[in-house]
């Protein structure tokens, strides 16, 4: 008896979408041992641009501009969708799953702002859709959320989730290059798409984070209520004094959950140089988990690039494969508990503040002062002095632990000196 092929379809042949073909080119033999006893036949592909038109395939394909052809077409049970960006990608999905179609796809943007809807949808018509791609690319973190992690619930998530800000802030670190530079060749080398926005804002991120949080707390949550800002404002000057004091700059995201609340913020942060987070290089991932049993557990691999993510898509399609009719997102259907987003209170942090300031020589004793009569001790001191005509000086300062309303205080009180050209703060990662 010959083996039953289960028919895909592939819109978009980007990086991502690229490699999953090549995977299922190279390692044919290996994933049809995994799906015995079925066999993956490659039926459909679209991109808009005909030249990504693949050679002589051993599947044989189409090849249209049409994505609407490829999720029409009969012998196609499951459609990846690697185009990337909210639209056409959401409708096109939308589509697919209305059709009878399982739908896999690394398109964070849609999971993270449609995805409760889709998952009703592929619940209402009896097929799934899978992201383990969307956040991670290759570390297969949603599996172990939701197929592991069941003993007990999650109390926190943390860890750098973008691939591409991690890459910029190492060049930027290693290299003393300027983020722009340091963008450019994140382009080059494929890490970083031609429009990065999203990635340097923050955006990206806060797509991860928010997927993340919703499957590890088990419910849904208000993606426009929370707030997150990016690396856009950081400069080659801030990682120069970040440096000196033995510390990396690096975006992370962090979600606590305490009863029916959770605290979710995205932002860069300085690391010590000796912990684990700061070790995360390159493009990679690294990403925390603290629950009730499991205790602390973390998670580290590549975070971008073609065939990382791809590996994980096969991943999704395997399961379809063994399990077509298994739906585990029950708890995030229409009816399930939202948690209200809001900051917890932090008792105390730890700051690094910048100030540039003129005539820095005479002025710096005036900052330390300030420091002193708020009953705040400074930890560690960089300078930079800046070749500009008025002898100014940046200073970077770590401070103690503090309670953030006596920081801003004291940053209010730097801020109103006359000679003070610019003063802005970053939080210190510190573990508990």
């Amino acid at each position: 008896m010959g083996k039953k092929e289960i028919g895909i379809g592939i819109l978009g042949l980007g990086h991502v979408g690229g490699g999953v073909l090549k995977i299922l080119d190279q390692q044919r033999a290996f994933i049809e041992q995994e799906i015995s006893p079925y066999q993956i036949k490659v039926i459909g592909l679209a991109d808009l641009d005909i030249g990504r038109k693949p050679e002589s395939k051993r599947d044989n394909p189409f090849f249209t501009t049409s994505a609407q052809e490829v999720i029409g077409h009969s012998d196609i049970q499951i459609v990846v969708e690697t185009i990337g960006g909210e639209y056409p990608a959401y409708e096109l999905i939308k589509k697919a799953l209305q059709s009878g179609k399982h739908v896999v796809t690394p398109n964070k943007e849609v999971v993270a702002k449609h995805g409760y809807e889709l998952l009703t949808i592929a619940h209402q018509n009896k097929v799934q859709f899978l992201f383990e791609t969307s956040v991670g690319s290759a570390i297969p973190i949603l599996g172990v959320i939701l197929n592991m992690l069941t003993s007990g619930p999650l109390e926190e998530i943390s860890g750098i989730l973008n691939g591409t800000t991690n890459y910029i802030l190492d060049l930027m670190w290693e290299d003393n290059m300027s983020q722009q530079e340091a963008l450019s060749k994140a382009q080059e080398k494929g890490y970083a798409e031609a429009d990065s926005s999203k990635d340097i804002m923050g955006l990206d991120t806060l797509y991860k984070i928010f997927i993340l949080a919703s499957l590890g707390f088990r419910a849904r949550l208000n993606l426009n209520q929370i707030s997150y800002s990016g690396i856009n404002e950081i400069t080659l000057e801030d990682v120069q004094l970040v440096k000196q004091l033995a510390y990396r700059i690096k975006l992370l995201a962090t979600a606590r959950r305490k009863e029916s609340k959770v605290d979710i913020r995205i932002s860069p942060v300085l690391i010590e140089d000796g912990q684990l987070l700061a070790h995360i290089h390159g493009a990679d991932n690294g990403i925390f988990l603290s629950g009730y049993g499991y205790g602390n557990l973390f998670f580290s691999g590549a975070g971008a690039g073609g065939i990382a993510g791809a590996s994980m898509i096969i991943s999704d399609i395997i399961r379809i494969i063994r399990q077509p009719h298994y739906f585990e997102y029950g708890f995030l259907l229409k009816d399930s508990e939202e948690l209200k987003i809001q900051r917890f209170d932090q008792l105390e942090n730890q700051y690094f503040l910048k100030v540039k300031l003129e005539n820095g020589e005479k002025n710096k004793e005036n900052i330390r002062n300030i420091f002193s009569k708020n009953n705040l001790l400074i930890k560690k001191t960089a300078e930079i002095r800046n070749e500009d005509g008025v002898n100014s000086l940046t200073m970077g300062i770590i401070t103690d632990l503090a309670e953030e309303s006596r920081f801003k205080i004291i940053c209010s009180e730097i801020k109103e000196l006359s000679y003070i050209r610019t003063i802005n703060y970053l939080e210190v990662y510190r573990t508990e």
